[in-house]
Parts: structure tokens; C-alpha cells; sequence
């Protein structure tokens, strides 16, 4: 016995099928499984776009709000506060010039690690001293509370300064206002301050000392007072 290939109406084999004998037509299980498969998998690809179009929205959103350009400035507060010089320069100071630096003090007699120890004294001996004023637990925070987009003129002046600090190229920079906090179990302090902040081409968001508004370092600590 065989099988009708339209219909799927099983006959004797070598005989011809009614449905194709008075020219009706049905549709083959076959081909419609195929057909029923194959609109499943569209249907799938067609979410599946629609999902990580969604995904792709959602990101971009968190992006905005999150705002690349506030990330140095919040991990150079937690640097002062933990007395990490390395962590203070990974916002500063490009990863380039880093290199360059890292490469100089290797060639020298001035030890790469030996100098962050004593930066990292240094800071530790400057918070200790402000805990005198404001009590145990000294803490910096700091809250950006407004932004100003560098453009023009100003910008490519940015761009000269910092290729000549640092070799590098800026893409765009932010002039923000922030409410710098300095706070010990006794007492504490308030002041705005405006930095620089610049997206740096190929690398990072970085702080940037710019018309000495900001100096980078332990000074900018101590520029509440």
C-alpha cells in the first residue's frame, strides 16, 4: 500500500488517487506541516527582533540616565575616602599616557608602586588631620547638580589643553556644578564647586583640572575649605 502525496489518502500501489483523478485539490500534510513550521520559526525571528529591539530601547534609556560622564567623579570620591592613589588616577589621567608614565618610572630610579605607597601615606595622613576638625569616620561625597555642555570655541580650547597634557584626544566635554560634602561624627561642610569632566577617544570618562577651576589631586579634597 502507498500514499496519496496531496492528500495523504492511503491506495494500492500503482493506483492513482481520487483527489487527483477528478481535480480536487487538498492540501498535503506534508507540505502544511512544513508550511505550519515554518510560520512558527517567522513568528519566533519576528519576537525575537521585536524583543531585543526592546532590550536594545531599555539600554539606551539606563545609558541616559545613568550618565557615563558622572562615573570619574564618583569613583575619585570612594579613591579619597579609601586613600587609593591608583584609583584616583585611572580618572584623571588617560591610559595611554598611564603607560607612557608607568614605562618612564620603570626606566628610572623612582619605583612605580613604591610612589603610590607614599601617595596613598599621603592621603592617609591628610584625612587623618581633617578628623581632627570633623571627628572619626571622615567622609567625602559629592552630588553633581548641574551640567553644561562644552561646545565651540571653549571646546576646541579643551581639546588643545589636553593634547598638550596629554597627548590625547577628547571627543566632548561637560562643565558640571557639584555639592562637595565632607562629614565626621562631629561636624561637616558643604561647598559647589565646577570641574571638568571629558569623554576621552578611546578610553574613558576623566576628570580634567581646566582654567585651575579644579586641581587635581589632594587639593581637590581640600578645595572645601
Amino acid at each position: 500500500m502507498a500514499f496519496c502525496s496531496k492528500c495523504g489518502k492511503e491506495i494500492p500501489d500503482g493506483a492513482v488517487c481520487d483527489c487527483q483523478s477528478d481535480n480536487s485539490v487538498y492540501p498535503s500534510p506534508v507540505v502544511e506541516n512544513i508550511k505550519s513550521k515554518s510560520a512558527v520559526n517567522k513568528g519566533f525571528i519576528v519576537i525575537g527582533a521585536g524583543l531585543l529591539a526592546v532590550i536594545v530601547i531599555i539600554a539606551l534609556i539606563v545609558s541616559s540616565l545613568s550618565g557615563g560622564y558622572k562615573k570619574p567623579l564618583k569613583n575619585y570620591i570612594k579613591a579619597i575616602n579609601k586613600c587609593d592613589t591608583a584609583k584616583m588616577l585611572s580618572v584623571t589621567v588617560p591610559k595611554s599616557k598611564m603607560k607612557e608614565l608607568k614605562k618612564e618610572m620603570k626606566d628610572s630610579i623612582i619605583d612605580y608602586d613604591a610612589f603610590l605607597d607614599k601617595m596613598d601615606d599621603t592621603l592617609e595622613d591628610a584625612m587623618e588631620e581633617l578628623e581632627d576638625d570633623y571627628g572619626k569616620n571622615v567622609k567625602l561625597s559629592a552630588k553633581i547638580v548641574d551640567k553644561k555642555k562644552v561646545k565651540g570655541n571653549d571646546l576646541d580650547e579643551i581639546k588643545e589643553d589636553y593634547e598638550d597634557e596629554y597627548d590625547a584626544e577628547i571627543k566632548k566635554a561637560y562643565k558640571v556644578k557639584v555639592e562637595m560634602t565632607i562629614k565626621g561624627k562631629d561636624d561637616k561642610d558643604t561647598k559647589d564647586v565646577s570641574i571638568y569632566v571629558v569623554k576621552v577617544k578611546g578610553d574613558d570618562w576623566k576628570l580634567y583640572d581646566y582654567d585651575n577651576e579644579m586641581t587635581i589631586g589632594n587639593s581637590f579634597a581640600m578645595s572645601l575649605f
